[in-house]
């Protein structure tokens, strides 16, 4: 099995920054969503992402924000990628100049067409809760993420992912990247070094077979 990406989203602390530290995560995510629980404010960002360990690649998380706002903190915070989690067309996401992820939210069967005209770097997967766009910490049925795999789509799998399911997931799906953030908490925005360990250790582990 090729190398599975790993992505630590909606951080907001400089101890769980620094706790990426010689993991071999390969994304941090960083929530610009006021309705988040894991929102961080960008002043708080300016402080928190130039703490981030060397080689790990900044990610800014929006929901249907104003583009003005976006540009101003793509280039304000050097993100990397952007992550997209609301109603965006294919122009919106792709009018910044950066490579993004789009997020869908899976509740049947995909569209891979639809998936296909945002010209992603990768679709990012995750579980449908109404009225709520992610961190929700439910699962959904992976088989349709295979699907779309098969498709010829990057998927980046979220949605319920944890210590104790991530190698299953990555197994059945065998996605380009996997995406983190109730499944390693304490609490919302507050992370658990040894569950981070025991995710990246149980999907390094998975690839070796």
């Amino acid at each position: 099995m090729s190398r599975v990406g790993i992505k630590i989203c909606g951080l907001t602390r400089a101890e769980d920054v620094a706790a990426l530290e010689n993991l071999g995560v390969d994304f941090a995510g960083f929530i610009f969503a006021p309705s988040s629980p894991r929102f961080l404010a960008p002043e708080n960002a300016a402080e928190l992402l130039p703490l981030l360990p060397r080689g790990i690649r900044r990610v800014g998380v929006f929901l249907d924000a104003d583009p003005e706002t976006v540009r101003v903190l793509s280039r304000r915070l050097h993100l990397d990628f952007l992550q997209f989690h609301g109603s965006e067309s294919p122009a919106y996401c792709r009018g910044f100049g950066l490579p993004f992820f789009k997020a869908f939210r899976v509740r049947g069967p995909l569209d891979p067409d639809r998936m296909k005209a945002y010209r992603a770097e990768a679709v990012l997967l995750d579980a449908y809760h109404r009225g709520v766009p992610g961190g929700t910490g439910e699962t959904f049925d992976w088989s349709l993420a295979q699907e779309a795999g098969t498709a010829g789509i990057r998927v980046v799998l979220a949605g319920g992912l944890n210590p104790q399911n991530v190698a299953a997931a990555v197994r059945t799906v065998r996605p380009w990247a996997v995406d983190v953030s109730s499944g390693v908490e304490l609490s919302p925005g507050i992370k658990d070094p040894r569950k981070l360990r025991e995710f990246v250790r149980r999907i390094r582990e998975t690839e070796n077979f």
